[in-house]
């Protein structure tokens, strides 16, 4: 193939466009446009079977595991129980359920890839949510574990004012942990459109050249930052925690 058919193929090529999920339906309510987008219907597709399959493990569970379905059912309870601990500590036991949610809601969001499907993960306005979240949860950790003193007085640390460094310091946190999810995504999304483009342009039979691309950005990203942005989450709130504060006793 010279040059000059190189040429010819591209010119004649369709164009490649990355615009972010598809917008289905756009509706207006309260003087507002709103727009019911790929990403919102993807993530109800993975939530409702998500569901389903959490209600069918937690079915008829016995003290005793006496089925195969109970037994799996430990095992991913303890899987994440365990992250949790390693990570938290004992005493935050009860953000097993939440850390488990997040990370397989997250990994199960970015294999909807397998089907067809625009994955939701790679679209900042359901990340930037879960940064929010883990923010939010980030401060809770801080006043209910130092009071409303300790907590703000955790602020002013290591110095004892408050500077714009600390603020940006916090607020970046949240900021760069869902950057990095989506990031990560979107470029599997960018990088695999661009070779089905590349593909269609030069290859007469493009259909098993891109799977082992498929299977690095799809299955393993999406399993990796799942996995890291659940990490993120647990550090973020264990460091958030800070010595109650005790007032000083008058003698």
């Amino acid at each position: 193939m010279n040059l000059l058919t190189n040429m010819t193929l591209l010119t004649a090529a369709p164009t490649l466009s990355i615009e972010g999920p598809q917008v289905l339906y756009s509706f207006e309510l309260f003087g507002m446009t709103h727009h019911l987008t790929a990403s919102v219907v993807g993530q109800w597709i993975v939530m409702v079977p998500l569901a389903i399959l959490f209600l069918v493990l937690g079915l008829n569970l016995k003290v005793k595991p006496e089925t195969k379905k109970q037994a799996l059912a430990e095992m991913i309870v303890k899987m994440f129980d365990g992250m949790v601990r390693d990570s938290m500590g004992p005493r935050y036991f009860a953000y097993g359920p939440y850390i488990g949610a997040l990370f397989m809601y997250s990994m199960a969001l970015s294999f909807s890839s397998f089907i067809g499907l625009f994955p939701p993960t790679g679209d900042i306005s359901v990340i930037g949510a879960w940064g929010l979240l883990t923010f939010v949860l980030v401060q809770v950790n801080r006043f209910s574990s130092g009071g409303f003193v300790g907590g703000f007085k955790s602020f002013t640390q290591p110095i004892f004012f408050m500077t714009p460094s600390n603020l940006i310091s916090e607020i970046s946190n949240p900021v760069s942990q869902s950057f990095r999810h989506y990031g990560n995504i979107l470029a599997g999304v960018v990088i695999g459109g661009l070779l089905f483009w590349a593909l269609e342009v030069f290859i007469v039979v493009p259909l098993l050249v891109p799977v082992p691309f498929s299977l690095y950005f799809d299955l393993f990203l999406g399993l990796l930052q799942a996995f890291v942005f659940a990490s993120l989450t647990m550090v973020y709130i264990a460091m958030a925690e800070c010595e109650p504060h005790v007032p000083k006793s008058k003698n």
